[in-house]
């Protein structure tokens, strides 16, 4: 269109068109752009810490909306150079409704992305952990951040979890009806720096958050209360992605004969 945005009905289209591409990509791509995806969210994650933890001692209000606005680079880099998140890659639930991809098409992809974002989110965590990127005050951060995650109740992860991915996949649709870059890159800044400002949970960002702690201190928590947060925030994430990308189609996209 002349004004450079899609219309609804041009949007949930392209959600579908996007489903399918990444449902039938081969699993080596999947298995590579997916190590991208968990490394570009953790790199986000890793700015916030060390971002929020130079001034929480000071102005902890102020840290912690310097976090928030420093963490969306992960999904800017995700979304502009095409790598897989699990957390929006859950939109794939809309092509499946509309019969253009498979429920097995749908799971292999999901599996697929959310076991090698963790790789990719690892791989960082490693290397800022090990190789000193956070100082004593960003450790305690990270640490403290982490242990509230592990003690948080199951009920709280789920629901943040919902939340976040409601935010997490309207970013990324914000991002697709945009046909500039720069329209891309606003669309989706803003809804993740509202997350990450509420609180909310991220399956992903988590893995990228318990890992690094658990690598600095593997006293602080067993790998028991990694599973157990990184189980309930997926359970969140993926209705948050039902909750945002179901009622997208159903309104603008269904056919009524169908």
């Amino acid at each position: 269109m002349a004004d450079g945005h899609k219309t609804p009905t041009e949007l949930v289209d392209y959600i579908i068109k996007v489903g399918i591409d990444k449902a039938t990509k081969p699993l080596f791509k999947l298995m590579l752009l997916g190590i991208f995806g968990g490394a570009f969210i953790a790199l986000g994650g890793a700015g916030n810490i060390i971002s929020s933890s130079t001034l929480v001692k000071t102005d902890p209000g102020f840290a912690k909306f310097l976090g928030a606005a420093v963490f969306p680079v992960g999904l800017i880099l995700v979304v502009t150079l095409g790598a897989e998140l699990f957390t929006s890659n859950c939109l794939l639930s809309v092509a499946f409704v509309n019969k253009k991809i498979s429920f097995t098409q749908m799971i292999r992809n999901l599996v697929t992305v959310y076991l090698f974002n963790y790789v990719g989110s690892f791989i960082v965590a490693y290397i800022t952990v090990k190789g000193g990127s956070f100082n004593a005050d960003s450790l305690a951060y990270l640490q403290n951040i982490a242990t509230h995650k592990v003690d948080a109740s199951a009920y709280a992860l789920f629901i943040k979890g919902i939340l976040c991915n409601v935010l997490v996949c309207g970013a990324v649709i914000q991002s697709y009806t945009s046909r500039d870059t720069i329209g891309k890159l606003v669309g989706a800044w803003l809804p993740i720096m509202l997350f990450v400002l509420i609180g909310y949970d991220h399956s992903i960002a988590n893995m990228f958050y318990l890992t690094a702690a658990k690598l600095a201190d593997t006293s602080l928590f067993g790998v028991s209360g990694i599973l157990y947060n990184l189980f309930y925030v997926t359970l969140g994430n993926i209705l948050g992605a039902l909750a945002i990308g179901l009622p997208l189609y159903f309104s603008y996209y269904k056919k009524s004969d169908n």
